[in-house]
């Protein structure tokens, strides 16, 4: 075998082996890019503010705004979750159409009786989820949502934490989000769209 066509062989082999490796990452990153779907959200196993035992599946069939915060933070949870509220409100009765989920990123604090005293203050038609440190973990990831403890001294802790609110579609597929400065009305007419 001449040194030329050993070349080619080779050359061949690598072309081969690169463009396995390219479809393979074009696949599994996605099938999403291939639907069109961006990887946010996703199931989960969660305990919510009456104590039942709920996930993604039981949510199916009805929009979903979802908000990862804690109940000790101190000033962008509470106003999320108002502008929440008051989106709900501009909705009006189609509001039943959609699940407003308050997600924990502190559960050692979080518990379901906790939360159960806390969201009434915001809305009635919020969910509030809290759940071990892994459950939390695990719907974190699939949101795409950062969280960590902070010290605040004296053995306090407060946590930084992704601030968005996600709009998903009836079947946990992700829409958008808003950031802080979005709007009830924003929020609203989003939602409205997506009815």
């Amino acid at each position: 075998m001449t040194v030329n066509r050993l070349s080619l062989i080779v050359a061949a082999l690598v072309v081969a082996v690169a463009a396995g490796i390219a479809a393979s990452m074009f696949v599994g990153q996605g099938r999403s890019a291939l639907s069109g779907r961006v990887p946010i959200g996703g199931d989960f196993a969660l305990t919510d503010h009456t104590g039942a035992r709920v996930g993604e599946a039981s949510f199916r069939g009805r929009l979903m705004l979802v908000y990862f915060g804690y109940t000790w933070c101190p000033d962008v949870c509470p106003t999320e979750l108002q502008v929440i509220g008051a989106a709900l409100d501009l909705i009006g009765e189609d509001a039943s159409e959609v699940a407003a989920l308050f997600i924990t990123v502190d559960p050692e604090r979080d518990t379901w009786q906790v939360l159960a005293d806390y969201v009434p203050h915001f809305h009635e038609r919020l969910i509030a989820l809290t759940g071990t440190p892994r459950d939390i973990a695990a719907a974190a990831s699939a949101y795409r949502v950062y969280y960590a403890k902070a010290d605040a001294g004296d053995g306090a802790y407060l946590v930084d934490h992704t601030s968005l609110v996600y709009l998903m579609d009836r079947d946990g597929a992700y829409l958008r989000h808003f950031t802080g400065a979005a709007t009830a009305e924003e929020i609203a007419a989003a939602v409205r769209e997506a009815l």
